[in-house]
């Protein structure tokens, strides 16, 4: 679930431990979310485009998905909470934070803001990371006259941030490569000196 909430852009955790089965559209490449937040009758629907790792996940999930089985479970049926992913998190963060990968402990919450600062830094404007990650919508303009979904704005922006993930994370393989290398030549040397010296 914490690969999924990244790879749609950081929507936030308790919405999707909301979605149900029926709301994952896999010939549309779509999630819809139901956005509770505000002074709402209604949960505002709100339609998350699916990019290829993200569909990936969700169409893992639904092959092994029993009947009557909530969407996200722990074990044996057991719905996941949010409170368990903030577990999760916390354990993650203090192996990076152990293994140096991360500079300081970071929680459940500061995925979703690190998102959307990423996102900014990659030149996604404003109110295309409002409409991806539903927030800030409730003035009267969005309510009352804005009826454009945004679908298309929405889906360049995951596809932009998609590449993006993959750029980091071949660039970490590559760096990870490099250091393996460096390693192997430096006791291949080391090796190579001892005989000499025998």
């Amino acid at each position: 679930l914490l690969a999924l909430a990244i790879h749609t852009g950081g929507q936030r955790p308790t919405q999707l431990l909301r979605a149900r089965p029926e709301d994952v559209d896999l010939s549309g490449s779509t999630l819809t979310l139901h956005d509770p937040k505000g002074a709402r009758k209604q949960p505002r629907r709100h339609v998350v485009p699916l990019v290829p790792d993200a569909k990936a996940i969700l169409t893992r999930r639904l092959e092994t998905l029993a009947e009557d089985e909530p969407l996200f479970v722990l074990d044996e049926k057991i719905p996941l909470k949010p409170e368990m992913l903030s577990v999760t998190v916390k354990d993650i963060s203090g192996a990076m934070v152990k293994a140096k990968e991360s500079r300081e402990p970071f929680q459940l919450r500061d995925i979703r803001r690190t998102v959307e600062t990423m996102l900014a830094g990659l030149g996604v404007s404003s109110d295309i990371r409002a409409q991806l990650q539903s927030h800030g919508l409730g003035g009267i303009q969005i309510r009352h006259y804005d009826r454009h979904d945004y679908m298309p704005e929405k889906r360049k922006a995951l596809k932009k941030w998609s590449h993006h993930i993959t750029q980091l994370r071949d660039g970490e393989h590559s760096a990870t490569t490099r250091r393996r290398s460096s390693s192997t030549a430096r006791a291949q040397d080391k090796n190579r000196q001892q005989h000499s010296i025998g």
